[in-house]
């Protein structure tokens, strides 16, 4: 069973398109200077601090001492974990684990995982940018199957990778829309090539 969790917020219909556009010149406003104000000081109290005329409204005591995002952190924390746990499940964790070894299947699920959480718009696979939900949604499509067989190209290949990470995102992305021509090629050649 796959799990995928859905997308929504998606902007649905036509773009709005422009019909003759006119170009505006904008106009910038000159901000207003403010005009600083001198006192004279007080001789109420001179060994004191003066309360009166203390500007609390710049005082920010809170962004140091409470990191902006604490609870988020543990959100997130929460989310990277049940998204392990889904695409776990999806592969079929154990099974793979003891024919590939629990190392290459962890390299793999955290890899797979960092674009799952990734927040950036567009995600680069080979060389070309793609929107972060559709990569997202077809890396939350591999199965064990996918996986087996991006193995499997990875064991035939006898060239020097560069950039294994990259090599392994392509493969990985390219895994669900490749694997079936390719065990079809192959089953033809072994039964009709010489």
């Amino acid at each position: 069973m796959i799990h995928e969790k859905p997308v929504s917020g998606e902007p649905e219909g036509d773009p709005p398109e422009r019909e003759n556009p006119e170009q505006v010149k904008p106009i910038q406003a000159k901000p207003k200077q403010g005009e600083p104000k001198q006192e004279e000081p007080g001789q109420g109290k001179p060994a004191q601090l003066n309360t009166d005329s203390l500007n609390t409204d710049r005082l920010n005591t809170h962004q140091s001492i409470y990191p902006a995002g604490c609870r988020d952190g543990m959100d997130q924390m929460e989310l990277a974990e049940a998204y392990r746990e889904i695409i776990r499940e999806n592969v079929e964790y154990g099974i793979l684990a003891e024919r590939y070894g629990e190392q290459r299947m962890d390299e793999t699920v955290e890899l797979m995982l960092e674009v799952v959480l990734s927040k950036r718009p567009y995600i680069r696979i080979a060389g070309d940018d793609f929107p972060r939900e559709v990569v997202r949604g077809r890396f939350l499509k591999i199965n064990s199957s996918h996986l087996e067989y991006v193995f499997g190209c990875i064991d035939k290949n006898t060239t020097k990778v560069g950039n294994i990470k990259a090599y392994l995102l392509a493969a990985l992305y390219n895994a669900p829309a490749t694997m079936d021509s390719y065990y079809r090629a192959e089953v033809n050649h072994d039964l009709y090539g010489t």
